[in-house]
Order: C-alpha cells, then structure tokens, then sequence
C-alpha cells in the first residue's frame, strides 16, 4: 500500500535529513510506501493543485492519501477559513475519485520558541488560537464525513498538558526524535488500517 502524504514543512521535514523524516521512518518500519509531497511554506491552496495533479497519475496499486495542512495558510491571512475550505474540496475530490483520505492534526505549535525570521510577519499567540480552532474543526469535520484522521497531539503533550519542547527545533518544526514519534503513530494507525482489512 502506497501512503500519498501532501502536505507544508512538517511533511516536508525542515530541518531534517531525508532519512529522519518521519515519512522515510515510517516506510522502514512498516513496509509500506509513503510518498512524500510535501513544500516547506506551502498552503492548503496549493496542497489542492498538487491533489489534482496527482490524481490525473494512473495508481500502480492501493493507495491512500494522508493530508496535512493549514499552519500556513493561517500564519499568512490570520484566518482558517481558506485551510477549512481547501480541506473539505480535497477530501469531497478523494471520495468522489474512489480514493481513501486520511486527515493528519499537526503537533502544535510550541509557543515562545518561533523561528526568529517569522516575528515580524506573523502575531504567533493570536495564531496559535487559531490553529486550535482550526484543529477543533478538522475533529468534527473527520466525525461528519467518517474521515479517519491521525491526532498527533497526544504524543508532543506531557501528562500535564505542557507542550513537549524537547521534540521541536523551533516553535513549529520538528528535530529527529520529534519525526520518530510522529513515524511511531503513522504506524500504529497503519497496523489498524491493516487489522480492518483483515477482518472488515
């Protein structure tokens, strides 16, 4: 099975090398393939045309496609409207193809530790509220349209809530043992994916 994985930065993996990127980790230790599309300071907008151009590709077999997105387009606009409606078009444009969709919720952002050349371009703290708006938003939306969606959250909060710093190399990318817990809970939901196949 292929893992179609579109997506901004933390898909990409900024800041990594190619073989901690948590889509190459999970491909080793899961035997599946996950492609990664991702482009560092990308939006939902243009998550949307690669979408298109990827599915106008003939499939050599099973696929699914993993989306994971929306940061950007809030940290550039202020709002989430545009990531709601590029995320909706893509899952209705997956189902209406025949194509399974997987929608991943981000870590988060780590607040007081953002890269030193966005300050001046984006209110991080208004921006953060935001996001977990948005993200609030992808949890129903999954829930109406029985999308399977991929919470990262859990994994980069400790027991008491506080966001795991040690996982981040900046307030919003993530360093090598952060791309191996992101791996670790693809895998997890991968093993349920093939479990249900199994036994549907």
């Amino acid at each position: 099975m292929d893992m179609i994985c579109i997506g901004d930065s933390l898909t990409y993996g900024y800041g990594v090398r190619r073989a901690q990127c948590w889509t190459e980790l999970a491909s080793a230790m899961s035997g599946w393939t996950l492609r990664n599309h991702g482009i560092c300071g990308d939006t939902t907008g243009g998550m949307l045309v690669r979408l298109r151009e990827i599915l106008r590709e003939k499939s050599g077999g099973e696929r699914c496609f993993l989306l994971m997105g929306g940061c950007n387009d809030i940290f550039f606009s202020g709002s989430s409207t545009g990531a709601r409606e590029n995320m909706a078009a893509m899952t209705h444009q997956l189902f209406a193809a025949g194509e399974m969709p997987l929608i991943a919720i981000g870590p988060g952002v780590a607040q007081g530790h953002y890269p030193s050349a966005w300050t001046d371009l984006v209110d991080f703290p208004e921006a953060a509220e935001e996001i977990e708006r948005y993200y609030a938003w992808l949890e129903r939306f999954c829930s109406s349209f029985g999308v399977r969606m991929i919470d990262f959250r859990r994994d980069f909060r400790d027991r008491d809530g506080r966001v795991r710093t040690e996982l981040y190399l900046d307030g919003l990318h993530l360093n090598p043992e952060g791309h191996r817990v992101m791996a670790e809970r693809v895998v997890k939901v991968i093993g349920v994916m093939e479990r249900e196949t199994m036994n549907p």
